[in-house]
């Protein structure tokens, strides 16, 4: 009979600070629950400063048996942060002004409540022994603020995992919570686990030698309650996904400007969530404020042309949020009825290429249903973007070739959105017209032609088939990054 190796960790100060590997310390992210690779470097520094006369063989045994990557149950977690202004190049003393912002994000979490990390290895004795001494001496996990006690629990505390926790697993399903974490490949090189980060960024990596990403799901997050949908097929009792809108104007609205149109109809309808009574955290969730960190589950504004049209005008704008919608949400955002790019008032301007357009509700429902050009049925392998891919990344020109920078760049996009791998990733126009004559920037945050991102066409063959929509980097979720199946 195999015994589980659980280790269990208490944050004695309530705080928990840590930044994830891919993540800038400024986005106001933590790594949630702690990573395999957090965990065992933990490990490995503890022995250095701690115990260095412990022999280097027998911690290598231990972090060979914990290679694969481990299930969590986690506390309840809050969130908190602090705000620093630290003098940049330009501060001089005694002078105010120079200064930078920087967040330190935190997770609050009661001090007594503990996270089991629950490894399916079974040690011997004196790799037991080693680990649960190692546990003891470790001081903090993650940065210095997250104090912690840990402890190896015993086989008579052995628990099994259930679906409130965390485990790892190729996909999630669409009602499951998931997120990414840093695992070692095994066999585990220590020298891996102690090599800094100052060291791996200088060899021009993006992450550590030896290591890979680990899709994680929970069925913890909670479920929505589930709604008829307002198409016209009686038997889906699923909760509508996506809304579709005729647009209509007295000039029509080139697809190369379509960024305009989903942008004004992003920020009208956070007006019109709000006077409608959405709590401020669901309005969140549907506007979107955490991107990939949220897996990009809020909603996507899709201009689309006509059928069989794809260059040429916006005759349709999709509204798509992947969790899906509620009948009084759905209700705030049929108030969509007139757009327009005139700013100022009466004696305001009009945003070249944006003139007013009025929107016609068409249908609610599933997405298949709703927009059936953005999704493939059965699921296909095979898509090209039709609207410019915006990568999320910057290219080394002289470090990489552009099928490499597009490899690595879709790949870390799908990741972001649990979808498959790329098997092939290769340069092609996009099928609405060419990338400099779309618009590339948005005009409600503030953005201008220097903001304009570079784009490319992309045709993508995935490991398995999926039915979409796929819907990919930068202002992706404002008409960019759009694919369509090729069947």
């Amino acid at each position: 009979m195999t015994v589980a190796t659980t280790l269990g960790l208490r944050f004695v100060l309530g705080r928990y600070h840590a930044n994830p590997w891919d993540r800038a310390v400024n986005e106001g992210v933590s790594e949630w629950p702690p990573s395999p690779w957090r965990i065992l470097r933990a490990l490995v520094a503890t022995w250095h400063t701690r115990w260095p006369e412990l022999p280097a063989d027998e911690v290598d045994a231990v972090l060979d048996a914990l290679a694969d990557p481990p299930s969590y149950r986690t506390p309840l977690t809050g969130t908190g942060h602090t705000r620093h202004y630290l003098p940049d190049l330009e501060h001089r003393k005694a002078q105010t002004g120079s200064t930078d912002l920087t967040l330190d994000p935190f997770l609050t979490i009661d001090s007594n409540a503990e996270l089991l990390a629950r490894w399916e290895a079974d040690l011997t004795v004196g790799q037991r022994d080693t680990l649960a001494k190692l546990a003891e001496l470790i001081p903090y996990l993650g940065r210095a603020e997250s104090a912690c006690h840990a402890r190896l629990l015993g086989p008579d505390e052995d628990q099994v995992p259930d679906d409130a926790w965390w485990r790892p697993q190729q996909s999630a399903a669409e009602n499951e919570k998931r997120t990414w974490l840093l695992a070692l490949v095994s066999p585990v090189s220590r020298p891996v686990l102690e090599a800094t980060t100052t060291e791996v960024r200088k060899s021009k990596r993006t992450v550590p030698p030896g290591t890979r990403w680990v899709t994680y799901a929970t069925g913890e997050a909670p479920q929505r309650a589930r709604s008829t949908t307002l198409n016209s097929h009686a038997g889906d009792r699923e909760s509508p996904n996506a809304l579709r809108f005729a647009v209509i104007g007295r000039a029509p609205v080139r697809l190369t400007n379509g960024v305009l149109v989903a942008d004004e109809a992003h920020r009208v309808a956070a007006r019109l969530l709000e006077k409608a009574g959405i709590p401020d955290a669901r309005r969140k969730e549907i506007l979107g404020t955490g991107g990939a960190h949220t897996g990009h589950a809020h909603a996507h504004w899709i201009p689309v042309a006509g059928r069989d049209e794809w260059v040429g005008t916006v005759r349709y704008l999709v509204v798509f949020v992947r969790s899906g919608l509620e009948p009084a949400e759905i209700g705030a955002l049929l108030s969509l009825q007139r757009l327009s790019g005139k700013r100022g008032g009466e004696d305001g301007y009009e945003v070249r290429g944006f003139p007013e357009q009025r929107m016609l509700f068409q249908a609610a429902g599933q997405m298949r249903a709703v927009a059936p050009e953005l999704t493939a049925h059965p699921p296909v392998t095979r898509w090209r973007s039709v609207t410019p891919y915006l990568p999320i990344r910057h290219r080394h020109r002289n470090r990489e070739t552009m099928e490499e920078f597009l490899a690595t760049d879709v790949a870390v996009e799908l990741r972001n959105r649990g979808l498959p791998d790329p098997v092939l990733v290769t340069p092609s126009e996009p099928t609405a017209g060419k990338t400099n004559l779309f618009r590339r920037y948005r005009l409600s945050n503030g953005e201008s032609l220097r903001d304009a991102r570079p784009g490319v066409g992309i045709r993508l063959e995935l490991t398995r088939p999926i039915e979409g929509p796929l819907l990919l980097g930068q202002l992706s979720h404002f008409g960019f990054g759009v694919f369509a199946p090729e069947i």
